[in-house]
Parts: structure tokens; C-alpha cells; sequence
């Protein structure tokens, strides 16, 4: 078990960067990236969004996501966030007014029960003849069956300046700095088969040391692979991925 706040923290110090310029380049309210590195996780909206934080930080800081969100798993669940039954709370822990609602819920349920019971065996002794169109002799169309709604797909959010590197064919080395060739180092090192990095920021300058084994996503948009075995120079700028060289 390791402190997860002080990794983050200590990562960002080493980078040389502000909570301010988390937020801006991770689009991370510095509220809840100060909540991360204090281990301050009740202050946030829910363990979906703890989790996802994490995993855009720690990427963000060249960190291992998987080991950051595995250990915040590892520490279970959240107080508040146990589901209950009855609105959330349990039965004996619920307020006064929710124990009498749910009390009058359950006897009303009991009722219906009986009374289902009794109609059930009261038509076993004198079922009055039917009076429904079939047994008179008088048929009706059937309704022919409604096509089911598709469900439509929910569109993922796009992140601005978001670059996603993908290696499905390879391992690739792969060097990623903020803003141009001379600019602060995000990623350096190689992106193993199958593995994916991502990176937030206005302007990114990359290098890829395999082109031909990976492909690229700019906010959330495929990339043409390029089909070579050298070195290639790119600059993600306002969403364009553009080639140097």
C-alpha cells in the first residue's frame, strides 16, 4: 500500500507545475486535483469521477494509471456510497419519517397479496360466462407488432486537446513535450503492444520512434496511420495533428 496523494504531488513538483496549470491542461478543477493529492476523496462528486480523475492525472503526469486507480479500488468503497435498499439507507439506519413510509409501503404490498389470493380461488367456484368478441364469434385483426426502438448510441465526450497513442501492432518509442521540440518533457519512453497513453494540452509536440505500430486519436478523431519504420515528427495544435519535417 503506498500514499497515492504524495506520488501525485511529488510528480507534479518534479515537473515543475502549478495546480493552475493542471486544471488548464488537464481541464481538472484545482479543487479536486488539491482533494487527490490530500487523499481528500469524499469532497468529490462519486467514485466514477475519483477514478477517472485519477487515471487522467496520473497520465498526465507520466504516472502508471492502472497502479494509482488499483490501489484507490483496493481501499473499497466509500462511505455513503454503500447501496441500500429503500432510497439508499437501510431499515434500521433510516430516518423516523422514511421507516414509517416505507412500513405503510410494505403492509399496502401485503394487502394486494391477499386480495389477489382470494379473487384467484373465488373464480374456481363460478366462472360467469364470456362475454368477450372471441367467444361471441367475432374475431378482430390482430395488431400487427411495433418495430423496437434501437437504442441510440451515447456519444462519448470529446476532451480538447486530448491525444490518445495507441500501439495495437508493436511497441513503439515514443517522446511527447509540451508545446514544441524544446518544450517540458510529458512521456518519454516506449508504449508497449496493445497499451494506450494519453495527453492533454493546447499544444503538443511528439515523435514517434515506430509510426507503422501506432495509431493516433486527436479529440477523439482517427488519425491515418502512416506506413513507415522511421522516426516521425507531429505537433498537435487546435485539434489538427500536423507532420513536421
Amino acid at each position: 500500500m503506498f500514499e497515492i496523494g504524495n506520488t501525485l504531488r511529488e510528480a507534479r513538483v518534479r515537473r515543475n507545475l502549478t495546480l493552475q496549470q493542471v486544471e488548464e491542461d488537464t481541464k481538472i478543477r484545482v479543487r479536486y486535483v488539491q482533494a487527490m493529492e490530500n487523499e481528500d476523496f469524499d469532497v468529490m462528486p462519486g467514485a466514477t469521477y475519483v477514478r477517472g480523475f485519477l487515471r487522467t492525472y496520473s497520465e498526465y503526469l507520466s504516472l502508471d494509471p492502472d497502479v494509482i486507480v488499483d490501489e484507490y479500488r483496493s481501499r473499497g468503497v466509500r462511505k455513503g456510497e454503500i447501496l441500500e435498499p429503500f432510497g439508499g439507507v437501510s431499515m434500521l439506519g433510516a430516518p423516523r419519517r422514511h421507516r414509517g413510509r416505507n412500513t405503510i409501503v410494505f403492509v399496502a404490498v401485503i394487502c394486494l397479496l391477499v386480495l389477489g389470493v382470494i379473487w384467484i380461488l373465488g373464480r374456481g367456484s363460478d366462472t360467469p360466462p364470456s362475454t368477450k368478441p372471441g367467444a361471441l364469434g367475432i374475431t378482430s385483426p390482430s395488431p400487427s407488432p411495433s418495430p423496437s426502438a434501437k437504442p441510440v448510441p451515447t456519444a462519448k465526450p470529446v476532451v480538447k486537446g486530448e491525444l490518445r497513442i495507441t500501439a495495437p501492432n508493436g511497441d513503439s518509442w515514443v517522446e511527447v513535450r509540451k508545446d514544441s521540440a524544446t518544450g517540458t518533457v510529458l512521456f518519454s519512453g516506449t508504449v508497449t503492444k496493445g497499451k494506450t497513453r494519453v495527453f492533454v494540452g493546447k499544444t503538443l509536440w511528439l515523435r514517434l520512434g515506430n509510426p507503422s505500430a501506432v495509431r493516433l486519436k486527436v479529440e477523439g478523431r482517427k488519425i491515418k496511420p502512416v506506413d513507415s519504420a522511421n522516426p516521425v515528427d507531429y505537433l498537435v495544435k487546435d485539434g489538427k495533428l500536423v507532420k513536421q519535417g
